[in-house]
Parts: C-alpha cells; structure tokens; sequence
C-alpha cells in the first residue's frame, strides 16, 4: 500500500508542475517525464497485484501434466 501512496503523489506532484511553455527545464522536460515514469510503476503496480490475487498469471496453475498417465514424450498412450 506504500508504494502506490508513493506512485499516486509523484504522479500528482510531477502533472502538478508540468508545464510545458515554461523556460525553466525542470518544468518543460523532467515533469513530464516523471508523468511518464510513474504512469508506468502505475500500471505495473495495477499488473502485479492482479497476478497475486490469482489472475491469469502463472502463480495458479503451470499446466504440468506430468502425473498422467499419457504424458509421456512416445507421442501415445495405449
């Protein structure tokens, strides 16, 4: 929960001072990039808790069949 405190104020914070009209370098350019950066860490905050919470990740099931019968590598079972 602390790192998306920490995502949504760096992104609140660099849209806050982003201007891109501006003169100063901070303002036109490292703003927008830290918008960027922390869209980003948004969305990979967002893809990491829905992995944990059994989404369509590989944390569920690996899909190894190597318990049956028929799984051998011979190409059948008879």
């Amino acid at each position: 929960m602390k790192s998306l405190i920490f995502i949504l104020v760096g992104l609140y914070l660099s849209w806050h001072y982003t201007d891109l009209a501006s003169d100063s370098s901070i303002q036109n350019a490292l703003a927008p990039l830290g918008v960027f950066i922390f869209l980003i860490l948004l969305a990979m905050w967002f893809v990491s808790k829905g992995d944990r919470r059994g989404g369509t990740g590989t944390s569920g099931g690996s899909g190894d069949y190597s318990g049956d019968s028929c799984s051998g590598g011979d190409g059948g079972c008879d």
